[in-house]
C-alpha cells in the first residue's frame, strides 16, 4: 500500500521530528513498533533493540517515556535507567504497576498536554487505558496503542479472540476514531504496525468507513 513505511531495527526518520524503530517483543516474539519525538525528547512504547540507548543519546536523550497503554512497557526500564526519564502511562492503567517489583510509573489523564504539542486522547473500548497521542509536529501525527493495528493489507482491528465483547468493542473503537478524525494529522504511528508517513488521515478515515480485522499470525 502506498504510504506505508517498512519496519526497521534501527532509528529511521518517519518525518522530521519523529523517528521509528521496531523489534521482536520479548514475550511473544512478534515485531512491534516504537517512536521517538526528537524535539520533545519522548520515547513512545519503546521496544528494546541492540544499540538503542546510544542511538537515543545521539538523538538528544530522553526526558519522558510514554506508554499508550499499560501493556507497552517493553524496553522502557532500560531507557528510564539510562536517562533518568519519567515513565508515564494512562491513569486507568496504573494498577498494572502496583507490585513491589514494578517500576515507578506516573499516570496521565485524557486531554492532558504531556509535552509541548503532545496531547493524550482516550480511545477506550478495547481497554479503559487504551489511548492515542496527538502530536503537533509538521502536518500532525496520531499514535495509537492497541485499538488500531496493521498487517500487509492495511489497518485493522486486533483479532476477536483478544476482545471480551468483539461487537461492542469494535463499535466503541469506531466511535472514538470518528472523533479523532476531527484532529489535524497526516501521519499515523502504530504500536503494532509500521508508520504511515503520509496520507494517514485518509487511511484512518477509510478504515473507519470500511473496517476489517488484521491478521497478526
Amino acid at each position: 500500500m502506498s504510504g506505508w513505511s517498512e519496519t526497521d531495527d534501527s532509528l529511521s526518520e518517519v518525518v522530521p521530528g519523529i523517528l521509528h524503530w521496531s523489534g521482536p517483543h520479548p514475550n511473544h516474539g512478534a515485531i512491534v513498533h516504537s517512536h521517538f519525538l526528537t524535539e520533545q525528547r519522548i520515547a513512545v512504547d519503546p521496544i528494546g533493540i541492540d544499540g538503542l540507548v546510544p542511538a537515543l543519546e545521539d538523538a538528544g536523550g530522553v526526558e519522558q517515556v510514554l506508554l499508550t497503554n499499560r501493556h507497552h512497557l517493553r524496553g522502557s526500564e532500560e531507557i528510564v535507567e539510562a536517562f533518568g526519564a519519567a515513565l508515564r502511562c494512562p491513569r486507568p492503567g496504573l494498577h498494572e504497576f502496583e507490585g513491589p517489583d514494578e517500576p515507578t510509573v506516573i499516570g496521565y489523564g485524557w486531554g492532558e498536554e504531556l509535552a509541548d504539542g503532545v496531547t493524550a486522547h482516550v480511545v477506550g473500548a478495547i481497554a479503559p487505558d487504551d489511548g492515542a497521542l496527538h502530536i503537533a509536529i509538521g502536518a500532525g501525527a496520531l499514535a495509537f496503542a492497541d485499538a488500531v493495528v496493521a498487517d500487509e493489507q492495511g489497518l485493522g482491528f486486533v483479532p476477536d479472540s483478544l476482545m471480551d465483547d468483539p461487537g461492542r468493542t469494535k463499535a466503541g473503537i469506531l466511535s472514538s476514531l470518528r472523533g479523532l478524525l476531527g484532529l489535524e494529522f497526516d501521519v499515523l504511528l502504530l504500536a503494532h504496525g509500521p508508520p504511515v508517513p503520509v496520507g494517514g488521515h485518509q487511511v484512518l478515515a477509510s478504515f473507519a468507513e470500511a473496517p476489517r480485522t488484521a491478521s497478526l499470525g
